[in-house]
């Protein structure tokens, strides 16, 4: 009888067009709501290309964050050197197996379909992640499911990081020294 509850999460179809997607650029605009202080606002570009990401704010504080398949170089304004994160270490943050690992998604999210128009998807992480003890993502795809709208990520403190996006260009060839941190200037 049991079994019954169980079939509607055996027929959840996540778009494998958004999955399959590999390499991307797309403008965004980040804000962050928390109870313990005031909205920040920021923006700038994302690019990725499979596994290899860069973050670009081009807003406030100018920051630059780099993933190149082992490790994650970010770059601050005013600062000499980056800091940098061994990819081991912080891979199974939720925001990242998002974006670069998408095939994640059907491992290691419970994911449940909130909406048909929009197409919004809850994804709850199957493990906490070290560095994002919990979190609950909220993704909105586009019409055709092909490509993210809005991701919000939802923590413990009720803190909302939203990254609303634009100009979504897809299957382009992004120069690889967008991903070379030797070129950060």
């Amino acid at each position: 009888m049991k079994i019954f509850f169980l079939l509607p999460l055996l027929f959840l179809q996540f778009p494998d067009s958004f999955i399959k997607l590999d390499t991307f650029q797309v403008s965004f605009k980040q804000t962050t709501v928390s109870p313990m202080f005031p909205e920040i606002t920021d923006s700038g570009i994302l690019s990725i290309s499979g596994c290899r990401f860069r973050f670009e704010y081009t807003t406030n504080e100018k920051r630059i964050t780099i993933g190149d398949c082992k490790n994650i170089y970010q770059f601050s304004e005013g600062e000499s050197k980056p800091m940098i994160v061994k990819w081991e270490e912080i891979k199974s943050n939720p925001f990242l197996q998002l974006l670069i690992n998408r095939d994640a998604i059907k491992t290691e999210f419970v994911v449940k379909k909130l909406s048909d128009s929009p197409l919004i998807y809850r994804l709850v992480p199957k493990k906490q992640a070290a560095d994002m003890p919990f979190t609950m993502l909220k993704l909105t795809l586009n019409k055709t499911g092909t490509h993210p709208v809005k991701i919000e990520i939802i923590d413990e403190t009720d803190q909302v990081i939203t990254y609303k996006f634009s100009n979504f260009r897809a299957d382009l060839t992004l120069a690889p020294e967008l991903f070379d941190p030797e070129g950060v200037k």
